[in-house]
């Protein structure tokens, strides 16, 4: 059987937590519209036939302004130790300057697949800028 981890990052309210609970069939992750919901790594287990994969839903990555905030990043620099593949949601309407610097600070050592998420609430202008500037600074490599 082969195993994995895959971690989900982003920004508060991108929507990594609705993101695992999709993958996962039910609701593991508090979903809130406040932000800092998720305050540690939730951690879930999809086991099939022929794989494993452990998911792990972090915090939402932010500048800490205090302890918690802390405690909260630690979280997230803890995820990237063990990831096999990194999931980056980014919520298509944020700005995506914003995201690349995110992304860019975590310094992945492992695959990165981006997901573009909330295009539901955006015209296809939308999406395809979001595309084109994510394959432009070579975020993804291919869509």
């Amino acid at each position: 059987m082969k195993s994995g981890f895959v971690n989900i990052f982003g920004r508060p309210n991108a929507g990594k937590s609705t993101l695992l609970n999709a993958l996962m069939g039910e609701k593991l992750a508090i979903v809130s519209h406040k932000v800092q919901t998720t305050r540690h790594r939730i951690k879930a287990i999809l086991t099939e036939k022929d794989y494993q994969i452990i998911f792990s839903d972090t915090p939402g990555i932010i500048k800490p302004e205090y302890k918690l905030h802390e405690k909260m990043m630690q979280s997230v620099k803890g995820a990237l130790e063990d990831a096999d593949v990194a999931l980056l949601i980014v919520d298509v309407n944020d700005n995506w300057e914003d995201c690349d610097a995110i992304f860019s600070a975590l310094k992945l050592r492992v695959p990165a697949v981006l997901v573009l998420n909330k295009i539901d609430r955006a015209g296809q202008e939308r999406i395809q800028g979001a595309k084109d500037f994510f394959l432009k600074n070579r975020i993804v490599k291919n869509w």
